[in-house]
């Protein structure tokens, strides 16, 4: 099927609210009214292969539009755009977001592409959300990854029978074992401020780090109360990857 079939057949499929601009050889700009949150309308282009399929894409233009108010420059927001792409079936090739498709699904593969394009370039208005919903995935991944030399112990409950009271992960090698806690909420603050005074007046010996989501999601009475009751706080999930390394290896090395 040559590119001006293509072409007719998918302008159809839009109700000829659609046009076309080459821009250079098998390559179109669509002119279509798909628009970012801001009036913008996205960039879109089709560029036809060689082997016959279509790549539908925006050639970067999704990230550049994004950068005016945002930055994907932390690993927690690159984990969450990477997952925003495998959900949705979109490649990336060095910042140009793409499907590879065929003249049969071109209309869904560019409704599919835009859809992600809005997903995308509202990272900002939603990242919050999205990252507190990941934060214990993210929280445990690294742990378990980049702190696996430490030996930690996940689900840890430090007092028989009382589940209530429970540690995400424990780490052994020190001269008290280190009970660490994810604390993505002033729930989970109230909770890891509990259990670290049930575990004084337990007399357990141990030394308590906090991993916050950040402080913005804790009332200031919240923070107070956490911070007078556990030995370490990371003000960030960013905070703590960047850092936790070195505190545990100074911690472990104390004699």
């Amino acid at each position: 099927m040559n590119i001006k079939t293509i072409l007719e057949n998918l302008k159809e499929e839009f109700n000829d609210r659609i046009s076309f601009k080459e821009k250079r050889k098998n390559i179109y700009q669509l002119i279509i009214p798909i628009y970012y949150e801001d009036g913008d309308m996205m960039d879109i282009y089709i560029q036809l292969l060689e082997n016959g399929r279509i790549k539908v894409c925006d050639f970067g233009k999704t990230l550049m539009h994004l950068s005016y108010s945002f930055d994907i420059d932390t690993d927690n927001k690159e984990k969450i755009f990477n997952q925003i792409l495998s959900q949705n079936h979109i490649e990336n090739n060095d910042g140009n977001l793409y499907i590879d498709t065929n003249s049969n699904n071109l209309y869904s593969s560019v409704m599919q592409l835009s859809q992600v394009m809005a997903k995308i370039s509202n990272m900002r208005l939603y990242k919050r959300e999205v990252i507190k919903s990941l934060f214990f995935e993210l929280f445990a991944e690294f742990v378990t990854t980049k702190l696996q030399k430490y030996e930690p112990i996940p689900d840890y409950y430090p007092i028989d029978r009382h589940e209530e009271y429970k540690v995400d992960f424990r780490f052994n090698h020190c001269p008290r074992p280190i009970f660490l806690f994810g604390v993505p909420d002033s729930a989970h603050a109230r909770l890891t401020t509990i259990s670290c005074l049930k575990f004084q007046t337990e007399k357990i010996a141990f030394r308590s780090v906090a991993v916050l989501e950040s402080l913005d999601s804790l009332s200031r009475k919240d923070q107070a109360r956490l911070m007078s009751a556990s030995d370490k706080e990371f003000s960030s999930l960013d905070d703590f990857q960047e850092n936790a390394p070195n505190y545990l290896e100074r911690e472990f090395n104390t004699i």
